[in-house]
């Protein structure tokens, strides 16, 4: 078996970042080591190794008929929850608690879910001029998707979202074709009346949808269909911002002015930014720093870990995480080159969307550059359900890696 040694001490590496940065963000309030998170953390690791060996030595024929048969049990899984059946923290119903163990069906339905679209993406080409090849992936989308944000996660339900974006362009739609595809929700984003120049946003996104559909020459039809969609749903954003949760509201508003509201729903983003501002180049040192070891800085354990990174190693840390991140995402991408089949370069792209969605997304809320979500930090949040998520993942991968190479030698 051809094992991407690199690959895995990336993944080796950023772990242990992760459990030191668990350990300095948790050690002053848990003093005993095996009850601690830290300790968890590493309990969960070996945990996910586990996972990932078994899933790097399963066939890609056997996933493809496990596509589905695994897909249907997470629903089950989501759907219980969603009828009150799960475990309940900070407002939102996410776990089930067996007792010994507390799961998070909707961190293991982002795996699930990846292999059922790429099982079907795969062998079913997408037209945005044919509604009807869209049906099915909707159906396959839609369903985890309502469960998860009914729960309400709303982040974790956009990671399916940004997984199906990128199946689509696997299955067929170019560029252009998935901007207009999502231009309908940038029309309820941009034209809503808190976000700074709205309606002059919304206007200049009118005028590119116009011009891309000019560009690509489509029917007078599909034209008229889009630009009024466009406006119907900009129009709603009223709508829309109504049926948020009261602390999505919070994030949204926090976001656009973290000041409004700076012992409340802003608190979280002003010690991110000061604590990662306080670090300066090099950092305050390993275990140092008081937004941290005083408790001003809340979820640095799971949430804002990037900030705790920041913080105590400073820019040339976040700097050094950064680097790690790309070469770890690097090396997952070259994957797509090794291999042939459309399934597999759907499961590796897919894998690499859930990746750099939770890196993108997590780090860009730290520095108050996105509204604050619950998306954690891959490797190095705390977190028992993701650990083993990514640790399977990492598992798909090297799976793939292997029977790419197999491939290639065949073809060779």
């Amino acid at each position: 078996m051809k094992i991407d040694w690199l690959f895995l001490v990336l993944v080796f590496v950023l772990t242990c970042i992760g459990i030191s940065l668990v350990y300095s963000a948790t050690v002053n309030s848990e003093p005993i080591w095996h009850t601690s998170r830290w300790f968890r953390q590493i309990i969960y690791f070996f945990g996910g190794c586990a996972l990932a060996t078994l899933f790097a030595v399963v066939r890609i024929d056997y996933w493809q008929r496990l596509a589905f048969p695994l897909y249907f049990l997470t629903i089950a899984a989501l759907a219980f929850v969603a009828l009150g059946g799960g475990d309940a923290a900070k407002g939102a119903g996410r776990w089930i608690d067996f007792g010994f163990i507390k799961i998070q069906p909707s961190e293991f339905a982002k795996i699930s879910f990846l292999i059922a679209m790429s099982k079907w993406l795969s062998t079913h080409r997408v037209n945005l001029l044919q509604p009807k090849t869209f049906v099915m992936p909707a159906v396959i989308f839609i369903v985890p998707f309502a469960l998860v944000l009914k729960q309400p996660d709303l982040s974790t339900a956009l990671v399916f979202t940004a997984v199906t974006i990128v199946g689509f362009y696997w299955a067929g739609l170019t560029v252009l074709d998935l901007c207009l595809l999502l231009s309908p929700g940038a029309s309820i984003i941009l034209s809503y009346p808190h976000i700074p120049y709205s309606q002059v946003l919304w206007g200049v996104l009118l005028c590119v949808v116009f011009l891309v559909l000019l560009f690509r020459k489509m029917p007078k039809k599909f034209v008229i269909f889009i630009l009024t969609l466009n406006i119907v749903c900009g129009y709603a954003s009223t709508m829309a911002w109504n049926s948020l949760e009261p602390h999505q509201r919070d994030r949204v508003m926090t976001f656009v002015d973290p000041m409004r509201d700076p012992r409340g729903a802003g608190y979280q983003v002003i010690q991110s930014e000061v604590a990662i501002g306080s670090g300066g180049l090099f950092g305050k040192g390993f275990g140092e720093g008081s937004q941290t070891n005083l408790a001003f800085l809340p979820e640095e354990h799971t949430d804002f870990i990037f900030s705790v990174l920041g913080e105590q190693f400073g820019f040339v840390g976040c700097v050094g995480i950064l680097i790690l991140y790309f070469a770890f995402l690097w090396r997952a991408m070259s994957i797509c080159r090794l291999h042939l089949d459309p399934f597999v370069n759907h499961i590796v792209s897919g894998a690499c969307t859930i990746f750099f969605f939770h890196i993108t997304v997590n780090i860009s809320m730290t520095l108050g550059l996105m509204p604050v979500t619950g998306l954690p930090l891959p490797f190095l949040s705390y977190g028992g359900s993701f650990m083993l998520t990514c640790m399977m993942l990492v598992g798909l991968l090297v799976n793939m890696r292997y029977q790419g190479s197999q491939l290639e030698s065949n073809y060779n």
